[in-house]
């Protein structure tokens, strides 16, 4: 496995420890569908969050908040929709939240965490 999805494998394992902490339930991982793929799908009290892990190795890691480019933010929200649809779920509150880790993969633990909340209006 490459050094970058290594990091992106231990990335979103730092991310649904951290969430959990936080008080949030996991709903689903790796979620897919035709419009795309959604990394994590949590649920805190009656909102749905639906969570994009961006991990990196380098000190550029709060860049990755405007590494979302408006066509992935696309397709996270078709995607979003598509799986209330898909399990037949009535639209309670949602929102759309972005998880940035620097990590360092050698000694396999994270340096720094950033959670941004409601990335999508």
């Amino acid at each position: 496995m490459a050094l970058h999805n290594k990091i992106g494998k231990l990335g979103e394992e730092i991310a649904v420890r951290y969430l959990k902490k936080e008080g949030y339930y996991i709903v689903e991982r790796n979620y897919r569908n035709k419009f795309g793929e959604i990394d994590i799908i949590a649920a805190k009290k009656s909102c749905t969050v639906f969570v994009e892990v961006k991990s990196r190795s380098s000190e550029n890691y709060l860049e990755l908040a405007e590494s979302l480019y408006q066509n992935q933010m696309h397709h996270i929200r078709r995607a979003a929709i598509y799986y209330f649809a898909e399990k037949n779920i009535h639209f309670n509150s949602i929102r759309f939240d972005l998880i940035a880790l620097k990590i360092d993969p050698s000694a396999r633990k994270i340096d720094k965490l950033k959670h941004f909340t409601n990335i999508i209006d």
